[in-house]
Parts: structure tokens; C-alpha cells; sequence
């Protein structure tokens, strides 16, 4: 009957440290690979008090537990090869002599991808048994971000096909990242993602439009978000086009005897241009003409010789674009109007335009004024004068 008695005191004992004694751990933690975390354990030691034999932080693989670390008041601190210089207990009073372990947190140094799993604090207790819980470490890779055009040499062609002219990468994030653009140029965007082998992703986004030169020197920002975190990076577009080609310098004035008339050929290209023609149709070059780069200089006075429709011709590493003009010589100038005799005529169809307003002006407000009159002055019934009774008349 004694052991009977001992052993149900025993028993009583591990039931109420069973209710009475916990572990508190953090559900998950997070890290970034290369940084550290803290994994907490605490052993909640309620009444009665139990004694603590040994804590051991173990990594749970594949259903396998794997050592990483323990405290035994005895043996001291150890910890196991693969974690040696990347795990410590925070608490120093784990580390002396007569060491305190009811506060068993370790810190986690230079995370590593591998080290994402589950752990178990276990608390060995006598004479309640042991006592464990478990945290889930998640570690996250920030991803590398990179902006580059598709192509060296983007060339607006006739053909107005689509092409990809910029590439945004997040590379080997965990988790992955988020890409979007933002720029002035219309155009698409397509967006693939991929799985790495060691867990991390990259992501691929390609902007689409049709090169042109009106795209050229325009800005595309790519804009990466990773959490709570957002990396940009910019490109300007760099479109080689072939020249765009003016004729500039004739005003339609040209007359006989005049001096000092030219063409000059203006031309938007990238690259610029390397070369410029003149040309006459259906005619050559006058002899008294002088080609300077992009300007025909004719040299004298003007004669008849001078008409005709000449040609510009410009050329760049793309391509040769050509514009023309038609020259026609009168034999008097055009009348000039004076710098003086302008701003006389603009003044004077200003005081007209004046006058005019004043003018309708006064006609509405007297029409109104005539409006208002004749409703004042509408038919209205008019007192009619009492007509006497012939026997009014008598007096009495």
C-alpha cells in the first residue's frame, strides 16, 4: 500500500507540472539571408518548481530531428559543427557555471537559405518530463535589380514592327519581386517568372513598342517592389533614325537682280548626317551656285537660271531622306509693307472693332430699354367716370 501511495503522489506530481510548466516561442521569424534573427525560448516554471536538466535546439528536417545547440548545467554549452560560429545563446546567464536556463533564446548569424525550416526548443525536466515548442524560421533573399536595353542599336524602321527595347530583371529573390514601368511612351510590357534551383526567383520583364523618332531620348523607369521596399532604374532611349529633311530659305520673293539668296537643308537624324546632295530636276546646278555642307549659296543676282525645283539630299548611317522646294523668280519684288504701316493698320482694325462694340452695345441696351417701355405702357383698364343719374342731379 506504501508504494501504492508514493506512486500516486508521483504521478499527482507530473499532472500538475504537466499544467504548470510551458515553453513560449515566437510562431515564425523571418530574416534576410546574411543578416541575423533571434529565436526565443522561454521555460515557464509555475508552481511546483521542476528542475532543469538540459535545453536542446534541434532542426527538424524531413521529419528528422538535427542538433544544433544545447545547455546542460553540468556538461556546459555546445554546439554542433554546421551552426558553431553562426549560433550562440543570447543570454549570457546560459554560459556561466551555475548558469540560469530559463531563457534559452539564440541568435542566428549570417542566415543562409538552408537554415529555413522548423525548430524545437525541448526543455528536459525532472520530475515533470519534457517539455518542447516549435517556431517556423522563414529567410528571405532581397533580389538584385538591373536595367539595360534589349539591343545595342534600336533602329526605327518603315516596317512599324514591334520589338523589345528595355529589360528589367529582379534576380534571385525570395520571395519574388514585383515589376511595373512608368513612362510617356505607349507601348507593352511582358513578364515571365522563374523558379531557381536553390529556391529563389528571377524575374524577367521586357517593354515593347515600335521604335521611332518620336521615342527617341525617352525616359523608361522600371520600378521593382520586394516587401515593403522599392528599387527603381531608369534608361533613356537611344533610336537611330534615318534624317527627317526640311528645305528652308526661300520666301517666295526671289526677283530679278536680287542678292544674296540661299537654300539651306535642315535635317533631324541619329546619327547625323555624314552627307548632303543638291540636285536640280530636269536640270543642273546653276554655275553660279556654291555648295557649302547643307546650303546652296548663289553667288550675284538673281536671273531666270535660278528656277526650278531643287532637291535635298541627306544621308545618314540608316538611310537618305530628300526634300525639295520649288523656286520661282518674279521680275519685281512684292510689295513691303512697312514695320510702320503695320502696326498703323493692326491700331486701326483694333479702334474698328472697338468702335463696332460700343456701337451694338448702345443697340442692345436701347432695344432693351424700348422692350421695357412697352411692357410698362400695356393696356390696362382705365377708371371710367361715373355717369350721373338725371335725378342726381335734383336738390333737395
Amino acid at each position: 500500500m506504501e508504494n501504492v501511495g508514493l506512486w500516486i503522489l508521483l504521478i499527482t506530481i507530473c499532472l500538475s507540472g504537466a499544467q504548470g510548466q510551458t515553453v513560449q516561442m515566437d510562431t515564425g521569424k523571418f530574416g534576410f539571408v546574411g543578416a541575423k534573427v533571434d529565436l526565443r525560448c522561454r521555460f515557464i516554471n509555475s508552481s511546483p518548481p521542476v528542475k532543469i536538466s538540459q535545453v536542446t535546439w534541434q532542426k527538424l528536417v524531413n521529419g528528422t530531428k538535427q542538433n544544433v545547440a544545447i545547455a546542460n548545467p553540468s556538461l556546459g554549452v555546445s554546439v554542433a559543427p554546421p551552426y558553431r560560429d553562426r549560433v550562440t545563446f543570447k543570454n549570457g546567464a546560459v554560459r556561466r557555471r551555475t548558469p540560469n536556463l530559463e531563457d534559452t533564446t539564440i541568435i542566428f548569424s549570417s542566415l543562409r537559405l538552408s537554415d529555413e525550416a522548423t525548430y524545437i526548443c525541448e526543455y528536459t525536466t525532472f520530475p515533470a518530463g519534457n517539455r518542447e515548442n516549435t517556431v517556423n524560421l522563414t529567410v528571405f533573399v532581397r533580389p538584385t535589380t538591373q536595367m539595360s536595353l534589349s539591343t545595342p542599336t534600336l533602329v526605327a524602321r518603315a516596317s512599324n514592327l514591334k520589338t523589345p527595347v528595355a529589360t528589367c530583371t529582379s534576380a534571385n529573390g525570395k520571395p519574388a519581386g514585383l515589376i511595373r514601368w512608368e513612362t510617356r511612351v505607349p507601348g507593352e510590357a511582358t513578364t515571365r517568372e522563374f523558379r531557381n534551383p536553390d529556391g529563389t526567383f528571377t524575374v524577367q520583364s521586357d517593354y515593347i513598342l515600335v521604335p521611332s523618332r518620336e521615342t527617341h531620348k525617352e525616359t523608361l523607369t522600371c520600378i521593382t517592389s520586394y516587401n515593403e521596399e522599392v528599387f527603381t532604374d531608369s534608361v533613356t532611349l537611344d533610336i537611330q533614325y534615318e534624317p527627317d529633311v526640311l528645305v528652308d530659305g526661300y520666301d517666295g520673293n526671289w526677283y530679278l537682280n536680287r542678292e544674296n539668296v540661299q537654300l539651306s537643308c535642315q535635317a533631324d537624324a541619329n546619327p547625323a548626317v555624314s552627307l548632303y546632295q543638291w540636285r536640280l530636276i530636269n536640270g543642273s546646278i546653276p554655275n553660279n551656285a556654291e555648295i557649302r555642307d547643307n546650303v546652296l549659296l548663289f553667288k550675284g543676282p538673281v536671273t531666270y537660271e535660278l528656277q526650278g525645283t531643287y532637291v535635298c539630299d541627306a544621308t545618314n548611317s540608316i538611310g537618305t531622306r530628300s526634300a525639295f522646294v520649288e523656286v520661282s523668280v518674279l521680275d519685281k519684288p512684292l510689295p513691303q509693307i512697312a514695320t510702320g504701316d503695320v502696326i498703323s493698320v493692326v491700331a486701326l482694325l483694333l479702334a474698328a472693332g472697338v468702335l463696332m462694340g460700343i456701337t451694338i452695345t448702345v443697340l442692345v441696351l436701347k432695344i432693351r430699354s424700348r422692350k421695357d417701355d412697352s411692357t410698362n405702357d400695356s393696356p390696362r383698364k382705365l377708371a371710367q367716370p361715373m355717369r350721373k343719374r338725371p335725378a342726381d342731379d335734383i336738390q333737395f
